[in-house]
């Protein structure tokens, strides 16, 4: 009964990714009709000239990148929320646990101000972004040492992010002009404007790779979830299989990051919901939770983008907005049913 359930919150929320698809390619600042929606796919099918060049190149090259960048970011968070809160056991787990965004954080801010890899150019950003979460990683794993308890972790996690926290508003702090403070504010904010179809070829890679992992480890997860010492007696290698899955999403995570800035909560609310909605064998939990947080992502972006147009509301601060009360409603719910 309860893989039935799961299967069809499976099927729903598959069928809600091209309504959300259309829904966002519709909605902005310039409103696109359905017909001129369908006529400018048809024609990206093709591969032939559309009647009206302005309009195509709005749809494919401007919104539909990051229509699909937006999916993409969700899924990874989603999963990699998941990741967290099993190799943890710790319901307050989420992606950025390692210092991945408070170290892309830093690099992106660094990049903006102080311009550093300045001969990449328009890449500077990403590349140091990129460079300073896995800087930042690399620092947690060093200070975990061979030590795999997941208190420790977690806590070398916070300690490693308030650090780089620090970092980044000290460089916002040194800005020269008020015009790179707000272009390093807003990213640390996130924001998914500019993205393009480079994006969202990385971005599909890590979530391909992501998902696959997931799939080969699928029982080494749920064997995890009956504790260290029942999946060490399995003759499972835990500290292997911890230091795989850090390694493996906080790569994901980081290029999400790298692109997109910090987008909080996704990771944190939506494996929450769905594993109230499907249990918590990994199977079904890793299936609706991407799909869900893809789906709650887009929504979230679609509407930072067109409640105060032409105005842009960083993504961090929507998800932020809708992710904390759900949040909050899921752990008075918890700590209810802890107590009854």
């Amino acid at each position: 009964m309860g893989n039935k359930k799961a299967f069809a919150i499976f099927l729903l929320l598959l069928a809600a990714v091209p309504a959300v698809f259309f829904l966002t390619l519709h909605a902005g600042s310039v409103r696109i009709s359905p017909p001129d929606i369908r006529s400018a796919l048809w024609c990206l099918l093709q591969r032939r000239p559309s009647d009206n060049p302005n309009l195509y190149n709005l749809i494919v090259q401007v919104r539909m990148p990051r229509l699909v960048l937006n999916l993409l970011a969700g899924a990874v968070l989603s999963v990699a929320g998941i990741l967290m809160q099993t190799l943890t056991r710790n319901p307050l787990a989420e992606p950025y646990i390692l210092g991945v965004s408070s170290g892309a954080s830093t690099g992106a801010a660094g990049a903006i101000v102080f311009r550093w890899f300045a001969f990449l150019h328009g890449g500077r950003v990403f590349f140091s972004a990129f460079l300073f979460s896995f800087f930042a990683i690399a620092v947690v794993l060093f200070l975990q040492g061979r030590s795999t308890s997941s208190v420790r972790l977690v806590l070398t996690g916070m300690g490693v992010s308030s650090f780089f926290q620090a970092a980044t508003t000290l460089i916002v702090y040194l800005a020269r002009d008020e015009a790179q403070a707000r272009s390093a504010q807003f990213w640390i904010t996130g924001s998914f404007s500019g993205s393009d179809w480079t994006d969202v070829r990385a971005a599909a890679a890590v979530t391909a790779v992501l998902l696959v992992f997931c799939a080969v480890i699928e029982k080494e997860l749920d064997l995890l979830l009956l504790g260290k010492v029942a999946a060490a007696s399995t003759g499972m290698n835990v500290r292997v299989l911890h230091l795989t899955v850090i390694a493996f999403t906080s790569l994901a995570v980081s290029v999400i990051v790298a692109q997109t800035g910090i987008v909080g909560f996704v990771g944190l609310v939506i494996p929450h919901i769905m594993r109230k909605a499907v249990g918590a064998g990994h199977r079904w939990l890793i299936l609706t939770s991407s799909l869900a947080g893809a789906v709650f992502l887009t929504l979230a972006d679609t509407v930072a983008r067109t409640a105060f147009a032409p105005q842009e509301l960083p993504i961090g601060v929507m998800t932020a907005f809708t992710g904390a009360p759900v949040f909050l409603f899921i752990i008075q719910r918890v700590y209810h049913e802890d107590n009854s």
